[in-house]
Formats: structure tokens, C-alpha cells, sequence
């Protein structure tokens, strides 16, 4: 793999003027579209307003939050570039009524980021849009730097920081999906067809080759990551004891660390990191609810603005964990000035997903940042919300009883009469005690050849009471 990453990288600056330039320590990374070599890149942002989105909003108030949102997706934008281990030396935006459809900015705006280009030694310039293909060539030849969008951006992240097996084939189908309308013969070396007899199928051009060849590697991947699903159904399947939760929620709110608080003492700790996007994989472990009840808590890949879709099927492994939970912990940080925002952001992903009707708490962790004066106004926004700090504990029992509430809140009273002599009643009443609760239990003695029996009413949820094999009709009645 990594020699057939090289020849690509090889091929790629064969065709590209602006890798010649370069010298070596400066050349792009194989893992990824910015370099990691010596120092950081340096980074211009550029952003485009359209003045169609402006127009619709009448109000002063909505015009305004419109440029707190321009200027948070910028904010976000820089943090990208610093999570891919570059600078940001600058950023220029401009209005249009629309893109332009050869370059994305006008004339006149494309000249003013070539003269801050070379003034500030510029090496890749990040947009804030998604270009065309023709765009970002386009933008290349003119300017002499490297151009890249959000989207690839994202993409070279997610490639740094994929550990995992599953990870990392998730990632690489997530970049040929993105890829495959922008070949350009990137794919040469891969197809010994050059100028070999007998070798070039009739009429097929190079880059249907190419396209060809990356659609095989697509499936490739797809059947891999098939089999990994396969593997972790079998391994969901051994943790079934457990109800499960997922904490969701944008990218660097503190997901990780809240998880290894609540997991402590017994969880061992998950990677916490001051950075976007510093978990890809899906982690989880058990946490003590109290009263005997444990849940399988699991921490998941955050999200952001405009998070490609072909992205989210890439991670489709991965966000299974958030499918299949029995409840979702919304997280968001309480001293971001953009949390409405963000928290619209994921609950759009989560609609994707399918899973808007997965029971949810709201959970505005890292309020240790705030003031009592900020806290009530979250309070009065956010009424039913948990407020928690994972860095010093506050809020956690909070959370932990909620959780239990949530739970409880589906729990079905039922009322069985077992045998008191079968071998399989002992059981049944181990198992209630494990996934429920026993509310009486009666015994009466086999008198007059009667049959001993013992009769039981327990509070469990309807997972356990189908996975028990308890018929409906024994439920007295639900929470």
C-alpha cells in the first residue's frame, strides 16, 4: 500500500508545476494534502459571500447573526488548518451574487490574493467552499500555490488521524468518493496500458481507465469495511447484557473527556486532545449509573459545518454505534458563542442518520468556562439541559441519574407466576434482578398437590423482556 501511495505521489508531481518548485522537505505528504515536513505551511483563508443567502433576511438582527456565522465558519476554518499542521497568515473574502464559474471569486479579488500570495509567502490557499474541479485548476495556474476546499481539508484531517484498520479504509473511500469526478490521470501508473500490445481495451480512453480503476477500489473498500461491520455486529452481539448510549455532538466539545469521567474508575482513559477532530474511531466503555444499573457508553467522530455527506457513508462503520444506541447524550460546549449553531449542525447529520427519535439529553459540558450570569441564560434556553464539567466533576451525578431516569422511563411492569421447582426459574429470577427490578416477589408452598410457585412483578425495559422471551401480554403497565 504504501509503495502504490508513493507512485501516486510520484505521478502526481510529475503532472503538477507546482510540486517542481518545491524543494524536498517541502514536498506534500503522502498521508495527506499538507505538508508535515520541517515546518508548518503557510495558509491563506479565503471565503465567499453570497449575496443572495444576505438578501432574504430582512431583519437587522438576522443580518447580523448571518455575520457571526461567517465569521464563526472562518474561525473553524483556521482551526481545521491548524489541526492539518499549517499557519494562517491571512484571509480575504468576497460578495457575489455568485460563484464565478472559472476561478469561484471575480477577476479583480483573484489579483489581490496573487499579490498577498507572494507577499506573504503563501503555500495553499484553504475556500471555504467546495470548488469544481475547473475551479481549482484554474485558481492553481493563476495564483502558483496550492488551492484546496473545506471539504479536502476535512479529508486530509480525518487521513492524519486515522489509527485504526477500519479508520483508515474508511478514510481512503471517503477521498476516492471525492476524488472520482476530479481524475486526471492521477491514476496512470496503476493501468500497464501505456503503449503495451494487446493491452489497451478497444476504445477506452485513459481517464475512463482511471475512473474505472478507482471504481474498482471503491468496492475493494466497501467489501472490506463490509466484513469489519460484519465483525463488530458479532462483537455488539457479546456486549448485549447492556443497554448502550453515544455521546454525540460537534467536533472538540469535550466528548472524550466527559466520557473518561464517567467512566472512571473503572474505563480506561480515551484520547483527549485540544484539537478538531482528535477521535475518528468509535470507543467505548462501561459506566456505573448506580442502583445497579451499568450502561456501554461510546465516544464517536465529531461533526462540523457542512459535513460532506459522502463522508458520513464513509463512516458508516462507525456512526452505526450512535444507530444502534438506546439513547444519545448531545453534547455541546457552554462557553461557545456558536453552540444554536453547532447544535442545529449535528441534529441535521443525526436526521441523516435516521436517528432524530433516539431518546436524547442534552448535555452542555465545559461549563466551568462560564459565569453565573451566562449559566442562567443557558438555563433559560435550555431548560431540560445537564450542565457538566469534565475537568472538575460537576454536573456528573447529575447526568448519571438523568441517564437512569431516561431509561427508566420505558421500563414495563410485569407479573409472572414460575415454577418454583423448574431448573430454569432461578435463572429467570437472576436475570430480572440483572436487567430489571424485582417490585415483590411471593412464594407459596405446593399444598394439596399443587405445584410450588413463586410469583414475581419486575420493572424492566422491553429489550430485556422480548430478549427474556416474556410475553407482552404479562406487561401490567409501562412507566
Amino acid at each position: 500500500m504504501k509503495d502504490t501511495k508513493r507512485a501516486i505521489l510520484e505521478k502526481v508531481q510529475q503532472h503538477n508545476p507546482l510540486a517542481s518548485r518545491k524543494d524536498e522537505a517541502q514536498a506534500r505528504d503522502e498521508s495527506g494534502l499538507i505538508s508535515t515536513h520541517i515546518e508548518p505551511e503557510r495558509a491563506l483563508l479565503a471565503q465567499l459571500l453570497m449575496d443572495e443567502e444576505s438578501s432574504t433576511r430582512t431583519s437587522q438582527n438576522v443580518s447580523a447573526e448571518s455575520h457571526v456565522d461567517d465569521e464563526s465558519s472562518l474561525e473553524e476554518l483556521a482551526g481545521l488548518c491548524e489541526a492539518a499542521n499549517a499557519v494562517v497568515v491571512g484571509n480575504i473574502s468576497q460578495k457575489r451574487d455568485k460563484p464565478h464559474p472559472a476561478t469561484m471569486f471575480g477577476k479583480g479579488k483573484v489579483e489581490e490574493i496573487q499579490e498577498i500570495c507572494e507577499r506573504e509567502r503563501v503555500d495553499v490557499m484553504v475556500v471555504d467552499r467546495e470548488l469544481s474541479p475547473a475551479q481549482g485548476r484554474n485558481l492553481e495556474n493563476i495564483l502558483k500555490v496550492r488551492v484546496i476546499d473545506r471539504t479536502e481539508l476535512i479529508l486530509d484531517i480525518f487521513a492524519r488521524r486515522a489509527q485504526t484498520r477500519q479508520a483508515k479504509l474508511q478514510v481512503e473511500l471517503a477521498q476516492l468518493r471525492y476524488q472520482l469526478p476530479r481524475l486526471k490521470r492521477m491514476w496512470t501508473h496503476l493501468s500497464r496500458i501505456g503503449g503495451g500490445i494487446g493491452l489497451r481495451g478497444p476504445g477506452e480512453t485513459q481517464l475512463e481507465t482511471d475512473r474505472r480503476l478507482a471504481g474498482e477500489r471503491v468496492a475493494l473498500l466497501e467489501k472490506q469495511l463490509g466484513e469489519i461491520r460484519k465483525h463488530n455486529q458479532v462483537a455488539s452481539a457479546l456486549r448485549s447484557d447492556y443497554e448502550t448510549g453515544a455521546l454525540i455532538g460537534y467536533t472538540n466539545v469535550g466528548k472524550s473527556a466527559l466520557l473518561n469521567a464517567l467512566s472512571r474508575p473503572t474505563g480506561s482513559g480515551v484520547l483527549v486532545a485540544d484539537q478538531l477532530f482528535a477521535t475518528l474511531g468509535a470507543s467505548t466503555r462501561k459506566v456505573q449509573l448506580g442502583g445497579g444499573r451499568d450502561v456501554l457508553m461510546s465516544d464517536t467522530v465529531g461533526f462540523v459545518r457542512r459535513l460532506p455527506h459522502f463522508l458520513v457513508e464513509s463512516f458508516h462503520s462507525t456512526l452505526a454505534e450512535v444507530r444502534d444506541a438506546d439513547f444519545l447524550l448531545l453534547t455541546g460546549n457552554a462557553a461557545d458563542a456558536g453552540l444554536d449553531d453547532k447544535l442545529l449542525s449535528v441534529n441535521r447529520v443525526l436526521k441523516e442518520l435516521e436517528v432524530a427519535q433516539t431518546p436524547q439529553i442534552l448535555v452542555l459540558n465545559q461549563c466551568d468556562l462560564i459565569d453565573d450570569e451566562a449559566r442562567e441564560t443557558l438555563r433559560f434556553r435550555y431548560p431540560d439541559a445537564v450542565f457538566t464539567s469534565a475537568l472538575t466533576g460537576e454536573g456528573l451525578d447529575d447526568l448519571r441519574e438523568r441517564i437512569k431516569q431516561k431509561l427508566e422511563a420505558n421500563d414495563e411492569e410485569v407479573a409472572l407466576s414460575l415454577d418454583a421447582s423448574a431448573p430454569e426459574t432461578g435463572k429467570m429470577l437472576a436475570d430480572l434482578a440483572h436487567h430489571g427490578r424485582i417490585l415483590a416477589e411471593d412464594w407459596s408452598s405446593g399444598e394439596n398437590g399443587q405445584t410450588p410457585r413463586v410469583h414475581v412483578r419486575a420493572r424492566l425495559a422491553p429489550r430485556w423482556r422480548e430478549q427474556l422471551g416474556i410475553a407482552r401480554n404479562k406487561v401490567l403497565r409501562a412507566a
